[in-house]
């Protein structure tokens, strides 16, 4: 019941987080879905940036796209017996339109994980994970909170309710795109009690079933609790 929670996208740097998945998912069997947002046809052309680095390591791996569509252009086809997938990975992208995709299939991926399938989440497949997720918005009530860049189609903070596979809150890309002052700002209006903030080329490793958590790679992942206008910041140590 292993969640591998990157702060990036696929780079060298996260390779030891890639050897772990790889290796929980082989005890498992061969087949690894891969979910990315856009149809086959929008979408292809970035598969292979998500897949190459499972089946090098994996060659055996089969790899069973799950194309995310817009819900006007039909069900989204899941693969078969999805009980027998040995992993699960989440793309980055829009983070919104991964909230929205997935959350049909919240009992469904909450059911996996709990059966011990790894999840692994790059980005927005990483921030969808929590009870509640931020998926967006740079201002709150008048004032800038985080870069507008990172408002995901939205200037008001945008906070939603998630896959729920874990409690805390998710924030990617924290170093590169300054997310303690959205951070802050969720937990002072919204339902969460505690954000996890993730450097680029970082993981947060989480055991579902436990709560242990571990951090892997160069970079930096912390906590962010409290409530009204006093908050604690704790780093997590590297074990």
């Amino acid at each position: 019941m292993t969640l591998f929670l990157i702060g990036g996208g696929p780079t060298q740097a996260v390779a030891p987080v890639l050897d772990e998945f790889v290796a929980a998912a082989r005890g498992r069997g061969n087949r690894i879905a891969v979910a990315i947002l856009g149809s086959e046809d929008e979408a292809a052309g970035f598969l292979d940036a998500y897949a190459d680095p499972i089946t090098s390591r994996f060659p055996e791996a089969l790899i069973e796209p799950v194309w995310l569509i817009e819900p006007d252009d039909g069900p989204i086809a899941w693969p078969t017996a999805p009980e027998d997938l040995a992993g699960l990975v989440v793309a980055g992208g829009w983070t919104p339109g991964y909230l929205d995709a997935l959350t049909p299939q919240r009992e469904l991926i909450s059911t996996l994980v709990r059966r011990g399938i790894p999840y692994l989440g790059w980005s927005a497949g990483a921030m969808i994970v929590g009870r509640h997720a931020i998926v967006g918005g740079w201002r709150h009530q008048g004032r800038q909170v985080a870069p507008e860049i990172v408002g995901e189609g939205s200037t008001e903070l945008d906070i939603r309710d998630g896959l729920a596979l874990i409690g805390p809150s998710i924030e990617t890309h924290a170093d590169s795109q300054f997310l303690v002052g959205r951070a802050m700002a969720a937990l002072k209006v919204g339902p969460m009690r505690s954000v996890v903030l993730i450097d680029e080329d970082t993981a947060l490793v989480v055991d579902a079933s436990s709560g242990r958590t571990a951090v892997m790679g160069p970079g930096r992942v912390a906590w962010v609790s409290g409530e009204a206008d006093e908050f604690v910041v704790r780093f997590e140590p590297r074990h």
